[in-house]
């Protein structure tokens, strides 16, 4: 029997999280590290199809003060629905501005990736790990120190009188590539627990309840993110960044707004990201 796609726009029950003390025991629940491979074996075909399942748009766009051009890719994909766009950029690997090195990339988008985000976003507001599985050092397929968390994570826009923030239960996988590849990789999967029976949650229910604002609209967001270390043509150290996301705003917002670079869409945001994280490393270093 082939695993579940995990890696989709529409929220999973938890029902498909492996065992957790704050999780009712169920018979069905995957093994932690059965569960990670098959995420992160999804995650690593979704991303190597990239060059052919995506339409590359002609203009290259660029985020200050990043100094690399941003190439953004994005098409319909073929799972109903869903509007997935990736963005991927190539950066010197350098501690200086315009840019980052490896371990910059690293303690930032490998380590603590969600609080790290809130840092460096302006429209995240808030995370709460409410979940945490132990570490794991290796998972079949060579993957290494495999972190798995569930969080919470609030986004508040303007104007505020307007528009309500959002909200997204997100679980987050993140692990270094295999030996045989210098990087690492982090998956976000949407889940919900609007789609479980009240009773298997108990006591959780009621605390991804209260980790939401009041007026927030509960929305939904998948990812993939694959950060490599290589050397260039020239035997230069170059970091290649590839981010791809599909997303629903929820409440009131059109898809065909969500989906607009000019009005300030996903599109526009995924891209602009890079900039923000450029930004947000140079004020770390100094």
């Amino acid at each position: 029997m082939s695993p579940p796609s995990y890696i989709r726009l529409q929220p999973s029950s938890f029902s498909v999280l492996p065992d957790h003390p704050s999780l009712t025991q169920m018979p069905t629940r995957p093994p932690l590290r059965d569960f990670l491979h098959d995420i992160l074996t999804e995650a690593q075909s979704f991303v190597s199809a990239i060059p052919t399942t995506f339409h590359p748009t002609h203009k290259l766009r660029r985020s200050p003060p990043a100094a690399a051009p941003k190439q953004q890719q994005q098409q319909q994909q073929q799972r109903g629905s869903e509007f997935w766009i990736c963005r991927t950029s190539v950066h010197e690997n350098a501690a200086r501005d315009g840019t980052a090195s490896s371990a910059e990339f690293r303690a930032g988008l490998r380590e603590n990736h969600s609080a790290h985000e809130m840092e460096y976003t302006p429209s995240v507001t808030a995370v709460e790990t409410l979940l945490e599985w132990p570490l794991q050092s290796v998972v079949e397929g060579g993957w290494q120190r495999v972190e798995t968390h569930v969080n919470v994570i609030t986004h508040t826009f303007h104007p505020r009188t307007l528009i309500a923030p959002r909200t997204f239960i997100v679980l987050v996988v993140s692990a270094d590539q295999p030996s045989d590849r210098s990087g690492f990789a982090t998956v976000q999967i949407p889940l919900s627990s609007t789609v479980e029976p009240a009773e298997t949650l108990s006591d959780f229910l009621f605390a991804v309840t209260a980790a939401q604002p009041p007026n927030a609209i509960l929305a939904a967001y998948a990812s993939v993110e694959q950060v490599l270390f290589t050397s260039s043509e020239t035997d230069t150290d170059v970091v290649t960044w590839t981010m791809a996301t599909t997303s629903n705003a929820g409440g009131a917002i059109p898809s065909w707004v969500q989906r607009s670079w000019t009005l300030g869409g996903a599109p526009k945001a995924v891209v602009a990201d890079v900039g923000l994280f450029m930004k947000w490393v140079a004020s770390k270093r100094s």
